[in-house]
């Protein structure tokens, strides 16, 4: 006689599989709100601050969130910093926020760095703006890596050195950088939108680097870029419209940018390309043409 509270071995197996299986997925978690410590449990729903190292993502839409670390952030395995609203800033640590394998999105709100040294990433790293304010105050470290930054949106503002990663793409928004380097970073800015500035004084400002990367102004490209404290003469000094440092579709163009002094430095923008003729256009043209033409006999 079979007992009726026994169960097949394979199938217990199996139960408890599933189970290990849904504790162990990644979970968003959400700020309560108002103002606290990112480390307090109190301050998240469910009362549990995120694993962002484990895979989970944690989301704040308001309040301002205070990060005082006992240790590098990490924010790995697929994990997730999303802003939408409010504030997240790191203070009295120089820690590092450890990016490799995570996402850190801005689509709202301010992300401070703060009193990290570093953000760290890897080829598996993304990094979104698309709203909101982004405020880097140190470098980019593992530049050797690929990854993904992306603006679309918002403003990015850093205050030291920035080495752009292999896919960097810029279609809104602004970026703002001290120093913006292509001889220590993998990869260009390709930008088809937004407005770019560095400062343009000093040996440890402006662009460094060039040729083989760049900023490369995509087919169509209404962006714009502003060199503070420069000239004209120096942009003619430096060379960066024909040594490849600024480039149109992926290559050297003088002839394609237009260039201008206002507002204490230089603005460059691609060069206005004429719109072919309507057919309309042309045939009212040549009327005008036959009329005249009869008129002078």
């Amino acid at each position: 006689m079979k007992n009726p509270t026994s169960f097949p071995t394979s199938i217990l197996a199996a139960a408890i599989m599933a189970t290990v299986t849904f504790d162990s997925q990644a979970a968003l978690v959400i700020w309560s709100g108002g103002d606290g410590q990112y480390t307090d449990d109190a301050n998240w729903v469910g009362g549990s601050v995120p694993n962002t190292n484990g895979g989970d993502t944690a989301r704040i839409d308001s309040g301002n969130v205070t990060y005082t670390p006992g240790g590098d952030l990490h924010v790995h395995s697929g994990g997730s910093l999303v802003l939408t609203g409010g504030s997240w800033t790191q203070v009295t640590s120089n820690s590092w926020i450890q990016l490799a394998g995570g996402t850190l999105s801005v689509a709202g709100g301010t992300f401070n760095q703060g009193t990290a040294d570093n953000i760290v990433r890897d080829n598996l790293t993304t990094i979104n703006i698309s709203a909101g304010i982004a405020n880097f105050s140190g470098n980019f470290l593992n530049q050797t890596s690929n990854g993904t930054f992306s603006i679309n949106g918002g403003a990015v503002n850093i205050a030291n050195e920035f080495k752009p990663i292999d896919s960097f793409s810029m279609t809104a928004g602004s970026l703002s950088a001290n120093l913006i380097s292509f001889a220590d970073g993998p990869g260009s800015i390709n930008f088809s939108g937004g407005s770019i500035s560095v400062n343009g004084a000093g040996a440890y400002s402006g662009f460094y680097g060039g040729g083989t990367k760049s900023l490369n102004f995509t087919s169509g490209s209404t962006g714009s870029l502003f060199i503070s404290n420069y000239t004209l003469t120096d942009l003619t000094s430096d060379a960066f419209l024909s040594n490849g440092t600024i480039q149109y579709n992926g290559a050297a163009s003088l002839s394609s940018f237009t260039a201008a002094e206002a507002d204490g430095g230089v603005y460059v923008t691609l060069a206005a390309v004429p719109e072919p003729a309507s057919p309309l256009f042309l045939l009212g043209s040549i009327g005008v043409m036959l009329i005249v033409r009869r008129r002078n006999h």
